[in-house]
């Protein structure tokens, strides 16, 4: 068997194989975030890597997450060490991964 896949189709098929590995994972990542306790988690996640590539020196620690519905977005606050708290918005509701709204950076002009 070994000689009729041969070296480079040995290699089609482990490619193969991570891609749909890959695929999967997205499907299932999309497909659970239609519940909302797992978009409560995603909106967290996301500010959370947001803030410590960003803010990592601010030290802010996590407060709370919850949905506006007038607005679409997920609200998720953190605090720093004086107690001072900082609202992101995080969009959209199905798969809340996009940082609408950063209260640290300067207002345009």
């Amino acid at each position: 068997m070994k000689e009729l896949v041969g070296g480079d189709g040995m290699k089609l098929i482990a490619e193969s194989k991570k891609t749909l590995s890959i695929l999967l994972v997205a499907i299932l990542f999309v497909t659970a975030n239609q519940i909302p306790g797992v978009q409560h988690v995603t909106a967290r996640i996301a500010t959370n890597v947001y803030i410590n590539f960003k803010y990592e020196h601010l030290k802010l620690s996590y407060d709370s997450v919850e949905y506006s519905p007038q607005l679409g977005d997920y609200s998720v606050a953190y605090k720093d060490g004086e107690g001072k708290r900082y609202g992101f918005m995080v969009t959209p509701k199905a798969m809340p991964i996009f940082i609408r709204h950063d209260p640290l950076e300067p207002a345009p002009e």
